[in-house]
């Protein structure tokens, strides 16, 4: 930590500047995370957020030209990733729905409804149709990131290694994401399952 006395009007104040990414963000983090929720309109991903500003931050550190200036910088940087998860949520949601589109065209199937052999079942023909709208609503409410590896895992059928080398991460963090977003995914629907 670097202290500097500024004169303001006569008086010495003193401003204390970072002197690594780390104590920045132990800083200004708070105040930096507001700025994330406020940017994404809410909780939902402003840890996800942080995440990517802390390891731009901590990899970048260096750019820097002078530390006087960490603020505004990890400012931009938040403000970048917050836009980038905006983003790519939004990618994800498009994805849902063209595979929503896909699995209907494929299958025969109307917007919550489902045509059966020769029309006999109307009853589950319902049924299919509010699972279908379930599963895509719960989809909807995971993380952009675990969307997408579900995604790239069950609709494109990419392997781990795959997934992996897409997201910039190992296959081990895919496994173990996907298996959380799976996990996420059966508790969100265990309520409606346990009603049928």
């Amino acid at each position: 930590m670097r202290v500097e006395a500024t004169p303001v009007a006569g008086v010495e104040e003193a401003v204390v500047f970072p002197s690594d990414a780390r104590e920045a963000l132990r800083m200004h983090g708070p105040w930096l995370r507001a700025v994330a929720i406020a940017r994404l309109r809410g909780l939902e991903g402003a840890d996800d957020v942080m995440q990517d500003v802390a390891i731009a931050a901590v990899r970048n550190w260096e750019t820097l030209r002078t530390t006087a200036n960490a603020k505004a910088w990890l400012y931009r940087l938040t403000v970048r990733a917050a836009l980038m998860h905006r983003r790519t949520l939004g990618r994800a949601r498009r994805r849902i729905k063209e595979a929503a589109e896909t699995y209907r065209a494929v299958h025969g199937l109307e917007e919550g409804t489902r045509e059966t052999n020769g029309g006999g079942d109307p009853l589950g023909s319902l049924l299919d149709g509010e699972r279908f709208g379930q599963l895509r609503e719960a989809i909807s409410r995971l993380p952009g990131k675990d969307v997408e590896m579900l995604l790239l895992k069950h609709v494109d059928d990419c392997s781990y290694q795959e997934i992996a080398e897409r997201m910039g991460v190992t296959p081990g963090v895919v496994q173990m994401r996907l298996f959380r977003a799976r996990q996420k995914l059966r508790e969100m629907l265990r309520p409606a399952m346990a009603e049928e």
